[in-house]
């Protein structure tokens, strides 16, 4: 079977498409791919004992290992968990780091590779275009300087500690299939790699290139600024719409208007004034965070909860990926005989703590704030040498790397910075980038922090190290204490003494917009003047309940935050407030089982919203349109599988988007990535002057745009051969390698792009809830992932938890600690 499968005539393709698919996919883990070492061979099922005692006797490598910081023990329970013990912090995370080579060498090397600029050196020149973008930024660098942060601090020992586990693996244990495929080896693993991790997660969730991207717009197409408001329609801000609790959130501040910002942006005397910076934007769109990329998260106190404890529920929509974005586990560290660590939730392979999750105490949970964290800056010009910074010509700082080419000639790439970041240029258009993770940064910090919480008090102490990337946190204790808050530092802009937000290119040569105390690649003055004080962050004490997804902060935040193209639309964060309002109304506890059905919901009050328009619309249509748009009267915005209307709204939804915004933006040059958000699109009035398309001698309205969206949609219908939304919307996660035994198998699913459960069908990599959890203090919390844990193809865990996943359903898990010893590592024996 290996050799039908892994037969050498798929070698050479294997690589190129494999890097097509992690440097353009998206999603925190674009470059994964199982792993295995020795465990590709044997096959599982060789012995009559139960799933966790054939997982343990053909487990990869040897069953005892020496560990240098003290004993440990990992066993695998019969979902392919290892619960890891140990007698202290660091031989905990020397465990934890071998088990994760272990697992998924193969996927952290990748992300190393992908953030460093190294991908060429295994996979040849198609890779060289993604490795010149991150060589310019420096992610590398930047992960140093993080490690200068944390290395002196007892996370600083655990990275450490991880670090030898990891090596530990890669000196003594055959290399994964992956790299035989491709004939290449790994280099041992460092701290800094770890930290690296770390910038490719916060890069996906807060690097971006929006202010190129609204410049453009602005140029191009200077009627359309309407279409993006400071602030989205809707009545469900996180912070607004929280039902009880202490709300802190500062001062509100005085934001200039329009003209005024404008008149302060404006270019120095002499300057050259930023000119179209399309051909720049769409040379680094590929690698920002990708649109649509969000959560959901909410916590409920125990006044509302039949438990009388509090609620957390978090699932994080993140590219759905074989094997999985998260890597669930349990560790425990027993210190002379009291358990000081009890955690147990997911991790990304390369980081030896759990991101999400909840130890005996507390549980908490993320979703993306969406906070404007990357300025950019453009500069007058003396030489081509040099820029002008307040005053004073300055050279620009320029090195020359080498990126090695597997089977090519080597690439020199020059990389530029100025004193605000990189400098990236295109067509003649260039601009520096601040970004809050090029400094050293102590997000590792952080999330100890949260792994050993005993209540929300320590959870505000945990996450005050959390520079970046920008999350709300939603958390719980087990006495009843609730929490949010917006993480991570927001910057303070300046232009002439006056703040302004941060939506636009800033004149970096008159120093407008940078912030005070710091450093690119360096370390910066988190509690200084630079930065809104920790304090005057938004954050709520206590809340009833509260919840997140993705939409604004508040109506009227103390300090920019961002504006509406940062924010989600309010679709998913509606819907939850109300079904949460509606189970309080009627006087009924909340339940883990109704935390599970909200997690599950798959009404679209988008769909709920562009159904009136449709039905508005229908004297507009001829006959046969007229008829299949009636067909919606009924369509109670239910997003499932075995539904008709389903599939008609979502084929019409975005046929109605480009047939409203094509003809002006086409034109223009800007393709759909560029186009307003779909509740701007709902919220537009029926004569709209958007609606009329240029290309005909007739003024069209929106009741002639609904009707040809409809026809169109109907045709789609019939071209495909579409009967239900089960046809439409199908799960299908392929395996980076081209092997389609690798694949998981296909099927179909509930929810959209903005019901509360959530998958997202029409991207290069399909996006969803990769983490389901609802965390409880009263009864075992329960999770599930979109696949299996093992990235081992012949395990039973390849893709066991799959088809619940589609379902909805979940599996329980507690703190007992199960399984048989499937590795032992001795303090100070011998490997055998």
């Amino acid at each position: 079977m290996r050799d039908d499968i892994f037969g050498a005539a798929v070698t050479g393709t294997c690589a190129a498409l494999l890097v097509v698919s992690a440097v353009f996919a998206g999603g925190f883990l674009s470059l994964a791919a199982p792993v295995s070492g020795e465990a590709w061979g044997p096959a599982y099922g060789a012995n009559d004992g139960s799933v966790a005692d054939t997982v343990a006797r053909t487990a990869t490598g040897p069953t005892q290992v020496e560990n240098p910081y003290g004993e440990a023990t990992v066993r695998y329970d019969d979902d392919g968990v290892p619960h890891i013990t140990a007698s202290n912090e660091r031989a905990m995370a020397f465990a934890v780091g071998y088990v994760h080579a272990r697992d998924r060498l193969f996927q952290m090397d990748l992300q190393r590779r992908l953030m460093a600029g190294n991908l060429s050196a295994a996979f040849g020149a198609q890779a060289v275009a993604s490795d010149r973008f991150h060589r310019k930024m420096g992610f590398e660098d930047a992960a140093r300087a993080s490690w200068e942060a944390v290395r002196d601090t007892e996370s600083g020992d655990s990275i450490s500690a991880y670090t030898e586990g990891v090596n530990r693996y890669v000196d003594t244990r055959p290399l994964p299939l992956e790299f035989r495929l491709n004939d290449y080896e790994p280099t041992r693993w460092d701290e800094v790699d770890t930290l690296l991790v770390g910038k490719l997660i916060a890069w996906q969730l807060t690097g971006d290139f929006r202010d190129v991207q609204q410049q453009t717009v602005e140029r191009r197409l200077p009627e359309a600024s309407d279409l993006y408001p400071r602030q989205l329609d809707h009545d469900s801000a996180i912070v607004d719409r929280a039902v009880g609790g202490e709300v802190v959130a500062g001062g509100a501040a005085s934001m200039p208007t329009d003209a005024e910002r404008a008149s302060l942006d404006a270019p120095a005397d002499g300057g050259r004034a930023v000119g179209d910076m399309r051909a720049l934007y769409e040379s680094l769109a590929p690698y920002q965070t990708e649109p649509g990329i969000g959560s959901n998260s909410w916590v409920v106190s125990g006044e509302y909860t039949e438990s009388g404890t509090p609620i957390v529920a978090n699932d994080p929509h993140l590219g759905l990926t074989v094997p999985p974005v998260w890597y669930e586990q349990h560790l425990v560290v027993e210190d002379a005989g009291e358990r000081s660590l009890d955690v147990r939730g997911v991790a990304f392979p390369g980081l030896p703590v759990v991101v999400i999750g909840q130890n005996r105490d507390v549980a908490w949970g993320f979703t993306n704030v969406g906070a404007d964290q990357t300025d950019l800056y453009s500069y007058v010009r003396p030489s081509e040498d040099t820029y002008l910074y307040e005053g004073e010509e300055r050279e620009i700082e320029r090195t020359t790397e080498t990126i090695p080419v597997k089977d090519g000639e080597d690439v020199e790439v020059t990389i530029e910075r100025t004193v605000h970041g990189p400098l990236l240029e295109r067509e003649g258009e260039e601009v520096a980038v601040s970004w809050l993770g090029l400094a050293g940064t102590r997000e590792a910090q952080g999330i100890r922090g949260l792994n050993y919480a005993e209540d929300v008090d320590d959870v505000d102490d945990a996450v005050r190290l959390m520079d970046s990337p920008t999350q709300n946190i939603v958390a719980a204790d087990r006495d009843g204490g609730t929490y949010f808050r917006i993480t991570g530092r927001y910057p303070i802009r300046t232009v002439d003494g006056e703040t302004v937000p941060g939506n636009r290119v800033f004149n970096g040569s008159a120093g407008h917009g940078e912030w005070q105390g710091w450093e690119p690649y360096g370390q910066a003055d988190w509690d200084g003047p630079g930065f809104h004080d920790y304090e005057t962050v938004p954050h709520v004490r206590n809340p009833g309940y509260l919840a997140t997804a993705n939409q604004r902060t508040m109506d009227d935040p103390p300090f920019y935050i961002s504006y509406s193209p940062g924010y989600a639309d309010p679709y998913r964060g509606a819907r939850i407030y109300n079904r949460l309002d509606r189970q309080v109304e009627r006087d009924e506890p909340v339940t883990r089982e109704f935390m599970q059905q909200v997690q599950r919901d798959v009404r679209s009050a988008a769909a709920q919203q562009f159904k009136p328009i449709i039905l508005d619309s229908t004297d507009a249509m001829q006959p046969e349109t007229r008829a299949a748009a009636l067909e919606l009267e009924d369509f109670r915005g239910r997003m499932r599988q075995g539904s008709e209307d389903a599939l008609l709204y979502a084929l019409f939804r975005d046929h109605y988007r480009n047939a409203t915004f094509y003809d002006e933006y086409h034109p223009a040059g800007l393709d759909e990535s560029y186009y307003p958000k779909y509740s701007t699109l709902a919220g537009l009035p029926a004569d709209s002057e958007w609606f009329d398309d240029e290309r005909t001698p007739e003024t069209e309205t929106r009741a002639d745009i609904v009707a040809r969206a409809m026809r169109l949609a109907l045709e789609e219908r019939e071209e495909r051969g579409l009967e239900t939304y089960a046809d439409y919307n199908v799960v299908d996660l392929n395996h980076p390698f081209p092997v389609a035994a690798l694949d998981y198998p296909e099927a179909s699913t509930d929810g959209s792009l903005f019901t509360v459960s959530n998958f997202r069908v029409n991207r290069g990599t399909q996006a969803g809830s990769s983490w389901r959890m609802v965390a409880t203090f009263g009864s075992p919390s329960v999770g599930i992932i979109p696949g299996g844990q093992s990235a081992n193809y012949f395990s039973p865990h390849y893709a066991d938890q799959l088809d619940e996943w589609r379902e909805g359903e979940y599996r329980e898990f507690t703190f007992e600690v199960a399984g048989k010893r499937a590795i032992v590592f001795e303090d100070g024996g011998e490997d055998q």
